[in-house]
């Protein structure tokens, strides 16, 4: 012991411990866990057997070798070696591998291997006000506060390897760059005699660029956790999604104003289906190399040529776009807070985590306003489980991602209840009508929501539906239900009067670009904010009650 400082001696112990986290190997999947180490690590699960049985193996070196060691507020696995994780940067890692040499020296050509090179903010400092709160275990309405101890930078790369290029014709660089072109000066014309491989309008730079994502995302954590988000999921299988339809995710890239598409193929029990176009069925998969960890992001082989070019773009401006508020913010993903497992009073599971101002490069919130996230919660009617909660005399604003042109409804998911307040709701700065009351359930007059087959003249609720739109609101989507009844009920959040859409309005964006939604507190109390929707016009016509 004596040969190592203090400081490597908590590393090596944060290395190896999970808190408010218990698994056993019964639970385990192959890939990473899905809550971090104390060292802000992922722990990479390998499963075999061998004639004794299943052989679990650690970070692939080390294995387990006495499993499910109770305790009272845990559970041990006991290991062949010591964790220790590489301490390598994304771009370090992918350069050590050979099967994904091509991909790395269009990386350090196009100038990007320096955008993944972030790794920390060293300016941060956590609030100690809330580091005590968090020190001493406290509790509010039965969620354990948090705060951020830490401000990390995260990356995710989705990488064909040199034999998958090489199918497509792809040996060498200038085969990339020709096929880059091929790509992207055909929806871009007008940056076709770009020929600085650096500049980010580049066709080879955004092919580059489409590969890269800001947030560090392990395979589970790209939709498959979101989908999933029952704090019991593994014993009972209970989630918040009702799986009868697909579950979709979106992600900006590194390459300017684009989307990617994440979503669930219910028909083959399939996630991670990338970009896929419904009339043709064509798609990008994960192949089996996944999860290839490195200090500041991960990366994933992928199985087929990954670009942005007019079919994806037809299909992400043609869909309702659903997009949970967490989404927006790569600092939830990168530093642990977007999905959490806390164990407290009760077998309740949650976290409220202290969001301070300038964490989220996306929020702005007043020096009066408390930003505070509840991560999956059991108990709550949200989608994904979580919400982004609002307390004080709020003044707050959300930027987006950047959405596809076209002309769209723009919609507000919420849910109000007796301790919310009176709030004005702005839309790329201009007011959306009058004030929004969160206190007004569904059944108010001013609403008129009636539960779906208590009409025997709209057994589906459809001319309910009509009438609820005319006065600006709408049911919640019939694709996500609360787990645990505590203060609410329903088969689906459209089967609940404490679940409502706002219409904020119908808008034109003329191109692919950002905007802003903001909130502004006209009589004071809770305020919460579940999902944004956007949904093209030609979409209303056929859109489904999920």
């Amino acid at each position: 012991m004596s040969d190592f400082t203090v400081e490597i001696l908590k590393k090596i112990a944060y290395d190896h411990i999970i808190k408010d986290f218990s698994i056993t190997t019964e639970d385990f999947v192959e890939g990473f866990l899905p809550k971090q180490t104390m060292s802000g690590r992922y722990v990479d699960i390998g499963i075999s057997s061998d004639e004794s049985g299943p052989v679990y193996t650690i970070n692939t070196t080390s294995k387990i070798v006495e499993r499910d060691i109770e305790a009272h507020n845990g559970v041990v696995h006991a290991i062949s070696e010591v964790v220790s994780p590489s301490e390598n940067t994304l771009v370090e890692a992918i350069s050590n591998d050979a099967d994904f040499s091509l991909f790395f020296e269009a990386l350090q050509a196009t100038g990007l291997d320096i955008n993944l090179s972030l790794i920390k903010d060293e300016s941060y400092v956590p609030d100690p006000e809330y580091v005590a709160m968090e020190n001493s275990n406290t509790i509010y309405n039965y969620a354990k506060v948090r705060i951020p101890r830490e401000r990390k930078y995260g990356f995710t790369a989705l990488i064909e390897s040199n034999e998958t290029y090489s199918q497509h014709g792809i040996t060498n660089l200038n085969d990339m760059k020709a096929y880059a072109k091929q790509v992207y000066d055909n929806l871009y014309p007008a940056d076709a005699s770009i020929t600085d491989v650096t500049d980010r309008k580049n066709s080879l730079n955004r092919f580059v660029a489409y590969h890269l994502l800001n947030k560090k995302l392990p395979m589970r954590m790209l939709i498959e956790k979101y989908d999933n988000t029952g704090m019991n999921y593994e014993t009972t299988g209970e989630t918040h999604s009702v799986k009868v339809v697909d579950m979709f995710e979106y992600n900006e890239t590194l390459c300017p104003n684009t989307l990617m598409e994440f979503r669930t193929l219910r028909t083959t029990n399939e996630y991670n289906i990338i970009n896929m176009i419904p009339e043709s069925g064509k798609a990008i998969r994960l192949t089996s190399n996944f999860d290839n960890d490195a200090l500041n992001g991960v990366y994933h082989e992928i199985d087929n040529i990954l670009v942005y070019n007019a079919d994806v773009e037809r299909m992400l401006s043609t869909k309702r776009l659903r997009m949970d508020v967490s989404s927006f913010f790569p600092e939830f993903a990168n530093n642990n807070i977007r999905v959490g497992n806390s164990r407290i009073g009760g077998g309740l599971f949650s976290e409220r985590w202290h969001i301070p101002n300038g964490y989220a490069d996306r929020i702005t919130a007043s020096a009066t306003t408390d930003v505070h996230y509840f991560n999956a919660d059991d108990r709550f009617m949200d989608y994904q489980g979580d919400e982004l909660f609002l307390v004080g005399l709020y003044d707050f604003e959300i930027t987006t991602i950047a959405i596809p042109p076209g002309t769209y409804e723009v919609r507000f998911g919420y849910q109000p209840t007796g301790g919310r307040g009176v709030a004005q709701l702005y839309w790329d700065g201009i007011p959306t009508g009058i004030p929004l009351d969160l206190r007004t359930l569904a059944n108010d007059p001013d609403i008129g929501y009636q539960y779906p087959g208590t009409d025997a003249r709209d057994q589906e609720g459809f001319e309910n539906d009509k009438a609820m739109r005319n006065r600006g609101y709408m049911k919640g989507p019939a694709s996500y239900s609360v787990i645990a009844e505590w203060w609410y009920t329903g088969a689906s959040a459209r089967m609940s009067e404490d679940v409502l859409r706002r219409i904020l309005g119908i808008y034109t964006f003329n191109e692919y670009s950002t905007h802003t939604f903001t909130v502004k507190a006209v009589k004071s109390g809770e305020f919460m904010f579940d999902y944004l929707e956007f949904v093209p016009l030609e979409v209303l016509e056929y859109e489904d009650i999920y």
